[in-house]
């Protein structure tokens, strides 16, 4: 990262990574996504982002529970090979993968691995140490002609994690999650500068898709660096295409990089002017005009929302 934590000019480089077209082969769909995090990670990159269930194609449309075989430990190999890589590059990795938790509960996860190849612990917003985010807000409903049912392979998370890593605070969201405005709050309410927002998204949502980001960066007052899937993906005979759009935004919601639509590969660079988040909160403190009372009860939804999910 540039600059030390203590400056008043701290630049967060990131790539991000749409990709697409997933092999279900594991081995070749791995080795296609470590080649693309080789690409990324330019000199000065801090850290490289990609995609919602990045290293398998998405199922989340399926009825076939032999995708649970695609499950993996965290740490396990996928994330393994990426630490691997993440040390001979010298530069840091958020992807999201599918977990199988110790006790055998399935979660679609984000893991943060640093450029010396250490996964990053993040702390939960009760306070526990965990080894990843894992998603709150799990989808069952029509999307355009495909039917999500994520609830089948899915349990959902127990809300807002934020990761200590790359000279800022960063919270992970995934995909669904970005609809509510809870999640935003939370990480604000945290101390994230950052929220990596990962996606696998498609169909009718594509059109409020970069607006909507913009809304939720200006509320929260948060950097929002956001990869999507993009372009056509086979999975079981079944081609569907993601939008991409893939997008970083800053605390203002000015969109300050975007990639082309139903596109992959396609590789972004931005740098995150940390300072900016401060500037823009003391420029337009909606802290100050929130109502305290609904700030901390939205704040505090991960207990509600894990209810609700189950």
């Amino acid at each position: 990262m540039s600059g030390s934590a203590d400056s008043l000019h701290r630049i967060l480089n990131v790539a991000v990574v749409q990709s697409g077209g997933c092999s279900p082969d594991r081995a070749t769909a791995v080795a296609g996504l470590l080649d693309l995090f080789e690409q990324a990670a330019a000199p000065g990159v801090d850290v490289v982002v990609f995609p919602e269930l990045a290293t398998t194609p998405y199922f989340g449309g399926s009825t076939d529970d032999a995708f649970t075989d695609w499950a993996q430990t965290i740490p396990g190999p996928d994330t393994d090979a990426f630490a691997a890589a993440a040390r001979r590059l010298g530069t840091g990795v958020i992807f999201g993968l599918y977990e199988r938790a110790a006790d055998g509960t399935l979660y679609n996860s984000a893991v943060v691995i640093d450029a010396q190849g250490a996964l990053v612990p993040g702390t939960s917003f009760r306070g526990d140490t965990v080894p990843a985010y894992r998603k709150a807000s799990i989808p069952m409903n029509q999307v355009g002609d495909v039917a999500i049912n994520e609830k089948r392979f899915f349990e959902p998370g127990e809300g807002t994690v934020v990761f200590e890593a790359f000279g800022t605070r960063i919270a992970c969201l995934i995909c669904y999650d970005r609809t509510f405005p809870e999640h935003w709050l939370a990480a604000r309410a945290a101390g994230a500068e950052v929220v990596v927002a990962l996606v696998s998204s498609l169909g009718t949502r594509e059109a409020l898709f970069t607006a909507e980001l913009q809304v939720r960066a200006l509320e929260s007052q948060v950097w929002i660096v956001a990869p999507n899937r993009g372009g056509p993906e086979t999975l079981a005979g079944v081609t569907t295409s993601y939008f991409g759009l893939s997008c970083v935004v800053a605390p203002d919601g000015v969109v300050v990089a975007a990639a082309p639509a139903h596109t992959n590969p396609v590789l972004l660079h931005a740098g995150l002017d940390l300072a900016e988040v401060e500037r823009v909160r003391a420029a337009f403190p909606l802290s100050r005009d929130r109502r305290p009372q609904l700030f901390h009860y939205l704040a505090e939804q991960a207990d509600l929302l894990h209810a609700t999910n189950h």
